[in-house]
């Protein structure tokens, strides 16, 4: 393969998971039998490279849930007919303490603070009194023996099946904007300022599909994805016609 070619492509993505994923690819093209990365992959790679024909292979994702961010990778041969099978488990963490909620911050730092990388665990799902996530076979086996507290709060951490698996939770809000261009819905959502909702769109900051856009006349459409940094992931909705004033109402959906 051609790795150089490949970078390019990935150049926002860090090198390390770059060069892993080659070496992933490369034993594919060797061995002409399904690789399964060990690492799960961040969305602006996922959003590009199901869509790729590179070297004859195929790819294909697998993570949490329907709206996940973070996926596993399946390369395989483009003539290979079988049903992939990815090394990966789903797992239900119970916090069994009445005192203290937990938040999503809580179960991620606990799990890390095990010394596993981000990269090799999915995403996490907070719903209710519960987690739910997703790693790969080896990973889990050692969460499940290691982890016996998230904070100070005593838990229980079980595997679930993957239709177990909840989706996201979503806060709906109706915002009114003078058009779908990427720097008037910015500002709606953040309640910044056109010129402020602006430099963060400059600053690269703000993402349509998980693909990095500084181009804020970029339009808008029904189902895409906007993922501001530190200030959330928002689902755009539905049209719900005209304001009094002639703006458009637009129905969104904040990831929570």
């Amino acid at each position: 393969m051609d790795r150089k070619k490949f970078q390019n492509i990935f150049s926002e993505i860090d090198e390390f998971l770059i060069a892993s994923l080659c070496d992933d690819i490369e034993l594919c093209e060797d061995i002409g039998y399904p690789i399964y990365t060990r690492y799960f992959f961040p969305p602006q790679l996922c959003a590009k490279i199901s869509s790729l024909n590179f070297s004859g292979l195929k790819f294909s994702l697998c993570g949490l849930n329907q709206n996940c961010e973070k996926n596993m990778i399946g390369i395989y041969p483009q003539d290979y007919d079988y049903q992939l099978e990815f090394p990966i488990k789903y797992f239900k963490i119970v916090n069994k303490s009445k005192f203290k909620k937990l938040e999503h911050k809580d179960y991620l730092g606990s799990i890390m603070g095990l010394g596993i990388k981000r990269e090799l665990l999915g995403d996490l799902v907070i719903d209710d009194d519960s987690c739910y996530g997703v790693a790969g076979e080896e990973i889990f086996d050692y969460i499940i023996k290691n982890l016996d507290f998230v904070g100070k709060n005593p838990i229980n951490i079980e595997e679930v099946s993957k239709f177990d698996i909840p989706e996201n939770s979503f806060e709906e809000v109706i915002i009114t904007v003078a058009s779908l261009r990427l720097d008037s819905i910015i500002a709606s959502i953040t309640n910044l300022s056109r010129t402020k909702g602006i430099d963060i769109i400059e600053n690269g900051d703000v993402s349509i599909n998980y693909v990095v856009s500084k181009n804020k006349s970029t339009d808008i459409k029904i189902g895409d994805i906007i993922t501001v940094r530190k200030k959330g992931k928002y689902l755009i909705g539905k049209e719900l016609g005209e304001s009094k004033k002639g703006k458009i109402r637009i129905s969104v959906k904040r990831f929570i």
